[in-house]
């Protein structure tokens, strides 16, 4: 399933689990009426998240970092970060992606990764 053509809207995050280098979204999609799992695959941070007494989701879009011009938040990775350097098979380089979740509460998060699975549950 490709993460960009699902409509997320209404969708409820049930649960986010993150560990070295994947960040799990775990979401009931209100548009399919089913639970999936969102895999964020070379995950680099998430920014912003603001889940207190809203976790419905408004509106997600996927963007590729322009590196030559990159948020705030990557800027600060690559100044602690060679995006060139092999991190033992990892490199940052140029294939980031920032994922924009905005919640019903107006409040937007970003996940930064490198590729977006999506699994039925």
């Amino acid at each position: 399933m490709n993460f960009e053509n699902m409509d997320w809207a209404d969708s409820n995050i049930d649960n986010i689990k993150i560990s070295y280098n994947c960040a799990d979204l775990y979401v009931y999609n209100d548009a399919l009426q089913k639970d999936f799992v969102v895999k964020f695959n070379g995950f680099i941070g998430l920014t912003n998240l603001c889940i207190w007494d809203d976790q419905i989701i408004d509106y997600v879009n996927v963007n590729k970092v322009q590196c030559d011009e990159p948020p705030k938040f990557i800027q600060e990775v690559f100044s602690t970060y060679d995006r060139n350097y092999d991190y033992g098979g990892r490199k940052l380089g140029d294939d980031i992606l920032e994922v924009n979740i905005r919640l019903i509460n107006n409040i937007t998060f970003s996940i930064y990764c490198q590729e977006i699975e999506v699994e039925n549950i």
